[in-house]
């Protein structure tokens, strides 16, 4: 099938809110343990000025040096262990196998605003009980840039920046040293200009303000953590005790009031429904931190959301309760990459989707569709699929589908296979046993069989330690007599009399084991039933008079869909693997290349050919994305007509005064 779209004037921005995970898994170098750092802001001069005392585990050997990173801009002054100087040496690059064992060159790039400085020990080697202390300074500023995938997340991103505006501090940044994958903890004590005001994990234990009018605050972090971060701007700051927990909006100036008092009251609101889902809060403050440049992040104890984000009516009642989740989910209990990312398809599953389940059964059924619908045509062809044990991080929309939708799914038939005291009992369990440790998916089948008392590996399994989903179909209806075995209403194998009629369920290898949701229409009423299917084949017996079968109608199974079964969308045309972008010609000079700028940006991460309306002949298997007005549309669609191609399925939409249509077309 080929599908093709028609867009007039302009692509809406996709808003999306979703959790930095942490770097990547490294070797045992020389793990820091604590940092106790001073940092100022200058952002004037987009200037950072550090004093960070850093304490080590047991050196591995002691005549050995220290590796560690900072950023290439931050320039050491000096170093010193008890007040006696260290040499150290500094170089723009650094050498992978100082912190991996195994490097994964692939996202070294992740890395390339890091500087490799190696302190060497004093004479007589490193004692057993080692705090340096380092001073550094230096210039901040990655300016704002696209993201490297621009797959329908339009955020910008930086790996970390200080102007007038605001500062952002990050793992990605290196402005405090790093020697290695580890947890640590830290005491951070800013100092930021009049009017400013500092934002980090942790308790906001103190805050002074000098004679100058600079802002001094204090943030204490006991609990491991996986990274530190320093926010800052000219913030008002606004509070509500909810509990024990302080609940903050730190927000600028011509913010209103109301809204963060929306955002207060929500935070309370939220709190209390995870904790009497998960467990308690594993914080004593959550803070709404607002942004100027467009971002949805959830850090420890707070989210950093851009400034239109939060003004848009819908996010309080969604994406931020996402993001408060997630201090129990990524946050609270982190994740062990190598095992697999389980967090971002549960957070989604016990927010995104239970927001919608509280709306109605209709808008969980529509919920659980569009994952599905978006792992068919964004992952489920080619080498796009891969197994749930590893997803790391979504770098695209196949990654999304897969470690966010497959994910959230397999939560949901879990929920569905042990009810609802178990599941909840399990992820009471598995929280409470793993917070501030890092946890796989063992740890989660663990939690589940521990709840249920069940052996649950190897259902588990099936699921996520191998691409791919079940293909179900009904492949033959008709009468049960000749002694055939036919599956009875009571769930029970029993030989035919005749008296009924049965349908053969299917499913394609690699064979799953599944509970098959069935609903049938006989005599008038409506029937449920769930069929047991772990081969390639069951009989279901129905009564004579029924009249019509549904397998799976409510999508509770993760599978691949029909497409029969889902309405046209832009995915369809987004995953494709491969298009033709026909560039309309009845557009004016100044549109005409403003369209080829932009579709020359979407084909950085598409297999996709850019052509004149003049040049476009046929799609010979590719999608067609049209840029340029209806009337182009109608005449693609004509044209395709004649290659002997039928429109299926045609939707349009208004999209600010244009029309967007979107057509499939089956040869």
């Amino acid at each position: 099938m080929k599908q093709y779209l028609a867009i007039c004037f302009g692509v809406l921005p996709i808003i999306g809110i979703f959790f930095t995970p942490i770097l990547a898994k490294g070797a045992q170098n020389w793990p820091i343990i604590h940092h106790d750092i001073r940092a100022a802001i200058e952002p004037a001069k987009n200037r950072l000025e550090v004093t960070d005392r850093i304490e080590l585990a047991h050196p591995p050997d002691p005549a050995l040096p220290l590796y560690l990173l900072l950023h290439r801009d931050l320039a050491i002054d000096s170093a010193d262990l008890a007040g006696s100087p260290l040499k150290l040496e500094r170089s723009e690059g650094f050498q992978p196998r100082h912190f991996w064992e195994r490097p994964d060159y692939e996202h070294l790039d992740d890395y390339a605003i890091a500087g490799e400085v190696t302190v060497y020990p004093p004479a007589g080697g490193w004692p057993d009980e080692t705090s340096i202390t380092l001073h550094y300074a230096g210039a901040v500023y990655d300016s704002l840039s696209p993201p490297k995938v621009a797959y329908g997340r339009g955020f910008e991103t930086t790996t970390g920046l200080i102007g007038e505006r605001g500062a952002y501090l990050a793992s990605s940044t290196f402005w405090i040293p790093w020697s290695g994958e580890d947890l640590f903890r830290f005491r951070l004590r800013t100092d930021v200009p009049p009017g400013w005001e500092s934002v980090s994990q942790g308790t906001f234990a103190e805050r002074n303000v000098t004679e100058d009018g600079r802002v001094e605050s204090l943030w204490v972090v006991d609990d491991l953590m996986t990274e530190a971060y320093l926010i800052a701007g000219p913030y008002v700051v606004r509070e509500a005790v909810h509990g024990d927990v302080t609940a903050y909006t730190f927000t600028y100036e011509n913010t209103p009031e109301d809204l963060c008092k929306t955002y207060l009251d929500a935070t309370g609101d939220y709190l209390d429904l995870y904790e009497g889902m998960i467990g308690p809060y594993p914080f004593d403050k959550f803070a709404m931190v607002e942004n100027w440049w467009q971002t949805g992040f959830g850090m420890p104890s707070f989210t950093l959301l851009g400034d239109r984000v939060i003004r848009l009516p819908f996010i309080v009642h969604t994406s931020y309760g996402h993001e408060i989740l997630h201090n129990w989910w990524g946050n609270g209990v982190f994740v062990d990459y190598e095992g697999g990312n389980w967090c971002e398809g549960l957070t989604t599953y016990l927010a995104d989707y239970s927001y919608k389940a509280r709306e109605s059964d209709a808008a969980a059924r529509d919920y659980r569709l569009s994952q599905l619908q978006s792992y068919l045509d964004y992952a489920s062809s080619g080498e796009r699929d891969f197994a749930l044990r590893d997803f790391k991080e979504r770098e695209s929309a196949a990654t999304q589908a897969v470690g966010y939708g497959k994910t959230m799914m397999v939560f949901h038939m879990t929920r569905r296979l042990l009810g609802d005291d178990t599941f909840f009992n399990g992820l009471r369990g598995f929280y409470s046993e793993h917070l501030f440790e890092e946890a796989n998916w063992d740890d989660v089948v663990h939690s589940f069989e521990t709840a249920s008392g069940q052996a649950l590996a190897a259902w588990f399994e099936q699921w996520i330690g191998q691409p791919g989903a079940p293909v179900l179909s009904v492949a033959s209806v008709g009468g049960s007599g000749g002694g055939d075995d036919v599956d009875g209403e009571d769930g029970q194998t029993r030989e035919g009399d005749g008296t009924d009629v049965w349908v053969e369920l299917r499913q394609e290898q690699p064979f799953y084991d599944l509970q098959v949701p069935i609903r049938y229409e006989s005599g008038g009423e409506v029937h449920k039933r769930e069929v047991p299917l772990d081969s390639a084949a069951v009989r279901v017996a129905l009564p004579a008079n029924a009249n019509w079968v549904a397998v799976d109608p409510n999508f509770n199974i993760f599978r691949k869909l029909h497409r029969g079964e889902i309405p046209p969308a832009l995915s369809q045309i987004l995953g494709a693997d491969s298009a033709v972008v026909v560039i309309g010609s009845r557009c004016g000079s100044d549109m005409a290349e403003a369209l080829k700028k932009l579709a020359a940006n979407w084909s950085r991460n598409h297999d996709a050919i850019i052509v004149a309306e003049a040049d476009f002949t046929k799609p010979n298997g590719r999608g067609v994305w049209l840029f340029g007005d209806g009337e182009l549309a109608r005449e693609v669609f004509t044209r395709t007509r004649a290659f002997g191609d039928a429109p299926v399925k045609l939707r349009t939409d208004a999209v600010d005064g244009g029309r967007t249509i979107v057509a499939s077309f089956r040869d």
